[in-house]
């Protein structure tokens, strides 16, 4: 009986370590999934998370540390913005900046579409010969039959 409930301790104690180790893994992920969607300051046209300057990992470090301390994404990326301004936003923000690319995408899309579609429903035209060129050339094979 004592062996099943020490058993039973164990079980529990190792659960919650599980537990945490896997409130750790999402909160790893939520940093770097934040970390993919700010861009860097100290590299343009590079997120925070592609960036290897070692400023990037310390503010990389900075986002992870305030999320094992249980502070949310945004407010986290509220703080980073007003630090280092509009720039470091990576993502749209608004409908519009979701939709305008997708849109232009598809517009893209149908103009080729169009294009060759056209380009393949034309049947192949004999090219255009002056009418002299093409009297020499009956002539010169009139000649050649003979």
């Amino acid at each position: 009986m004592r062996s099943a409930a020490l058993v039973l301790v164990f079980v529990l104690l190792a659960g919650n370590g599980l537990a945490q180790d896997d409130l750790e893994v999402q909160r790893a992920r939520a940093a770097h999934e934040l970390s993919r969607e700010l861009m860097s300051p100290y590299c343009p046209g590079r997120t925070l998370a592609d960036c290897p300057s070692p400023d990037a990992a310390a503010v990389r470090a900075e986002i992870r540390d305030a999320l094992l301390a249980g502070e949310s994404t945004e407010a986290i990326r509220a703080r980073i913005e007003a630090r280092f301004g509009e720039r470091v936003i990576g993502v749209p923000t608004s409908t519009l900046g979701w939709l305008l690319p997708i849109a232009i995408l598809v517009a893209g899309a149908v103009v080729l579409v169009l294009v060759l579609r056209r380009a393949l429903a034309r049947p192949g035209l004999p090219p255009r010969i002056s009418p002299v060129v093409a009297a020499r050339l009956e002539r010169e094979l009139r000649d050649l039959e003979r």
